[in-house]
């Protein structure tokens, strides 16, 4: 592993600083290397590249907003030997209970970023002679699976939350409620569906297709 990463970084010197430490899904390893130190996210399975490239985007996606400390994403290289592994910066976190207030707003801040760009977009549209346009994202969903562990979590764009993924649209048209008063339940896209409690998994707020039952 570590000649690659060498290649890959395009590094002489990879040395590990004794930082390691990981979790139930991957381990992770510091070491100094000619452009500075970084942070190795280590998964010898078949899914970590899919993971990391959700990790990626992910902070890519919050370090553009340029509100909550996050580390800086390098690369994601696919080993040789099988899995992946994550590059990014390496931050040295200390105890940080006296920046809770400091983190709660930044994490306000982080929340409400798109919508302070959409509102001085807006502003900007009223005036001549304005400056270039401000990036707003006008749909929800992201551009690529994040995952839950291993398990990938798609959330296709769409204008509003209101309209599931087609993967829930599909699990809400197959479920009737055990108290429908609608009489028989009508046949779903599955083939078939029959009163029984909700499924595990289906997200709360879905309702029955008969009665609207929730």
């Amino acid at each position: 592993m570590e000649a690659q990463l060498k290649k890959e970084l395009g590094t002489s010197m990879l040395k590990s600083t004794g930082h390691s430490g990981g979790g139930c899904i991957s381990q992770g390893q510091s070491f100094d290397t000619d452009h500075g130190r970084v942070f190795v996210k280590i998964n010898h399975k078949s899914q970590a590249k899919r993971m990391f490239d959700g990790e990626l985007a992910s902070l890519e996606a919050i370090v553009m907003t340029d509100t909550v400390k996050v580390p800086k994403p390098v690369k994601v290289i696919e080993l040789d030997t099988g899995g992946a592994v994550f590059v990014m910066e390496h931050v040295d976190m200390r105890g940080l209970s006296r920046h809770s207030k400091q983190l709660g707003e930044r994490l306000a801040d982080l929340h409400l970023h798109n919508q302070r760009r959409r509102d001085r977009q807006n502003k900007e549209q009223q005036t001549v002679g304005k400056g270039p346009d401000v990036p707003v994202i006008d749909q929800f969903g992201f551009q690529v699976p994040t995952c839950c562990g291993y398990l990938p979590q798609s959330v296709p764009t769409a204008l509003s939350f209101s309209t599931p993924p087609p993967s829930m649209a599909t699990l809400s048209t197959s479920w009737a409620s055990p108290g429908c008063s609608e009489g028989s339940a009508t046949p779903s896209t599955l083939g078939t569906t029959t009163r029984s409690p909700r499924p595990r998994g289906l997200r709360r707020g879905i309702s029955c297709i008969n009665c609207s039952t929730i």
